[in-house]
């Protein structure tokens, strides 16, 4: 399912937010292009504000590998993290004026992990401009992702206790010498 639209930028940014959350003191902004947070993503744009065209993918499990598509050449960037919906509500956001009404729930499956791979281009031709029909395209896919498995629970190996430092440590914790 594909589906189109220009979204409103406003300081450098728009997102891909579940339930309008931006929880910002998690933002992992190491890659550039997308950086996600402890519930859903930012998007680094090229222009400060205007509006820029997103373009949504929503694949299924069945759907083939979209990284090699024929339009490969027109994308000058591209970026891919793994994102967690907690409330099962993805969208593409202004972060201005919220959720954009044309484009669709990008979590189709509910609370959980989502593949996320983002190409831009034009992101160059305007850096920190304010341009109310900007060049800027992106192109977001978006594809359920199975939750990581739980690390394995191995018993640990006791120490032998040493009785004379044990009660060392408790005349310590007490105060004393």
């Amino acid at each position: 399912m594909d589906a189109s639209s220009q979204v409103f930028v406003n300081e450098g940014t728009f997102g891909i937010l579940d339930d309008g959350n931006i929880p910002i003191e998690s933002v992992d902004w190491s890659q550039g292009l997308i950086a996600p947070m402890a519930g859903g993503a930012l998007i680094l744009t090229g222009i400060n504000t205007g509006n820029v065209h997103v373009n949504v993918r929503i694949q299924h499990d069945h759907d083939h590998d979209q990284s090699q598509s024929p339009d490969d050449e027109r994308w000058e960037e591209t970026a891919r993290a793994r994102i967690r919906a907690p409330h099962g509500r993805l969208h593409v956001e202004s972060l201005l004026h919220g959720p954009h009404e044309d484009l669709p729930l990008l979590s189709r499956s509910g609370p959980g992990w989502y593949q996320v791979e983002v190409r831009a281009r034009g992101r160059r031709l305007n850096p920190d401009g304010s341009i109310p029909d900007s060049s800027e395209y992106y192109l977001i896919a978006v594809r359920a992702d199975t939750p990581a498995p739980p690390a394995a629970m191995e018993p640990r190996e006791r120490l032998p206790v040493d009785s004379k430092e044990e009660l060392r440590r408790e005349r310590l914790r007490r105060g004393g010498a």
